[in-house]
């Protein structure tokens, strides 16, 4: 009996030690999965890290010249389209000096916003799947600005939008470092992601400030930003911008904020209660002014044509092109909002003093500026034609004349001055064009 209680209690000795061996061995084994996915899922972190910061693929030299604008592209140049549209917004309520400014303000974030990236895309021409995922983050950041620009620049939701354009710098800084590494572009590289993460953290700052704290660090940032975005000439001519491709990045958004200009003047048209002779030639006028404005841009000033930086002289040429691109979108988006204006107007009305007085002004503006990009064109010459210089100088003085006759002037008589001066500074501009084999 005493050997069988031995044997029994050797066998249930060794059925317990089995159970803990196996109990330890599914532990271990457990463990050991666990510890490989966590690896391996440091090893993707670390892998996406590694990728984001890694060199790109970057556009040859030789092939940026001649390199067109791609999809991509035309989808971020459509969403600051629409940012710009709904800027505008508040203009319509404030037809002022004091609106036009408050636009002018937000509208150089959006262009500063929209310049950088594009500038970044003319020279690298990067376009793989972190970039586009950072190009949606933008979008994201552009739509916040968007939502937060119908209020005054004292109010939170102003702060919002400088915080947000602060997020569009940051992302544009990891654009740039992700090609710190290419050749003959490190130190511009490096001065500008410095440049891009101080103004970054200066509008996310800004906007913790109340007024007019705010103001003033939002000054700091804009001209950091402006002087950021304007690299030493020496630089530029060595590694210029695409001359094809940046050209037609400009003339894209030009003709989509002109799209946006014809459906200003569509809501206008969904204002008038009653259609008569005067209205319906209102409108036709008004989309007749946004035409000629892309033609006289396109076909007159030659705004979208090649532009070959080499020297010093290009430089200053590209530069004073952009900058009047520049003047050239806010007088679209002004004059927008006066033609919707216009077109509400009963039949036969008149605008007040102050709104002829931006109209006429806001026009002659354009039509200065329209001759400025001829001017920075190889397809022009200031000393070829001197007569067709001094007679676009008349059509503004004209214009200009026109803003004192409010109460001599029915709007629809003024927009039809307005649609002939234009043209005629068209006729103008193309006799004066050198054609070019």
């Amino acid at each position: 009996m005493q050997e069988l209680r031995a044997l029994r209690l050797r066998s249930e000795i060794k059925a317990v030690a089995a159970a803990l061996w196996a109990a330890r061995s599914a532990c271990d084994l457990r463990y050991s999965r666990l510890a490989s996915r966590s690896e391996a899922a440091t090893g993707t972190f670390t892998t996406m890290v590694v990728r984001v910061l890694s060199a790109p693929r970057v556009c040859p030299a030789h092939e940026r010249h001649v390199r067109r604008p791609g999809w991509t592209e035309l989808f971020f140049d459509l969403v600051f389209a629409a940012a710009i549209a709904q800027l505008s917004a508040p203009l319509g309520h404030d037809y002022s000096v004091y609106g036009i400014g408050h636009f002018a303000f937000l509208l150089a974030l959006v262009f500063l916003g929209w310049f950088g990236y594009t500038s970044f895309s003319t020279q690298f021409g990067v376009d793989d799947i972190v970039e586009r995922v950072l190009i949606v983050a933008q979008v994201f950041l552009v739509a916040v600005m968007a939502a937060n620009a119908t209020d005054a620049l004292g109010s939170r939701d102003a702060a919002g939008f400088g915080a947000a354009y602060g997020g569009v710098r940051a992302i544009l800084a990891l654009q740039y470092a992700r090609v710190v590494r290419c050749p003959n572009a490190e130190p511009f590289v490096r001065r500008r992601i410095v440049g891009l993460l101080i103004s970054a953290i200066l509008w996310a700052v800004s906007a913790l400030f109340p007024v007019p704290e705010r103001y003033i660090g939002w000054t700091l940032a804009l001209l950091l930003d402006v002087g950021n975005s304007w690299p030493a000439s020496r630089m530029t001519t060595t590694s210029p911008p695409g001359a094809t491709h940046f050209p037609e990045r400009f003339g894209l958004l030009t003709i989509i904020l002109l799209g946006e200009f014809v459906a200003s003047v569509m809501r206008g048209i969904e204002s008038q209660m009653g259609w008569s002779f005067l209205a319906a030639s209102a409108a036709v006028l008004s989309l007749g002014l946004g035409f000629a404005i892309w033609s006289c841009y396109s076909d007159g000033a030659m705004g979208w044509e090649t532009r070959h930086v080499r020297t010093h002289s290009d430089v200053v040429r590209l530069r004073g092109w952009i900058a009047l691109n520049f003047a050239l979108f806010l007088g679209i988006g002004v004059l927008g909002v006066g033609l919707r204006r216009a077109i509400a107007l009963p039949s036969g009305g008149h605008f007040r003093a102050a709104e002829q007085w931006i109209i006429c002004s806001t026009t002659a503006g354009i039509i200065l500026v329209l001759m400025g990009i001829a001017l920075t064109s190889e397809r022009h010459s200031c000393s070829r034609r001197t007569w067709v210089w001094l007679a676009q100088v008349v059509v503004i003085a004209c214009v200009l004349a026109l803003s004192p006759l409010c109460s001599q002037i029915i709007a629809t008589a003024l927009l039809a001055i307005l649609l002939f001066c234009i043209v005629t500074q068209i006729a103008l501009l193309v006799t004066n064009r050198r054609y070019l084999k």
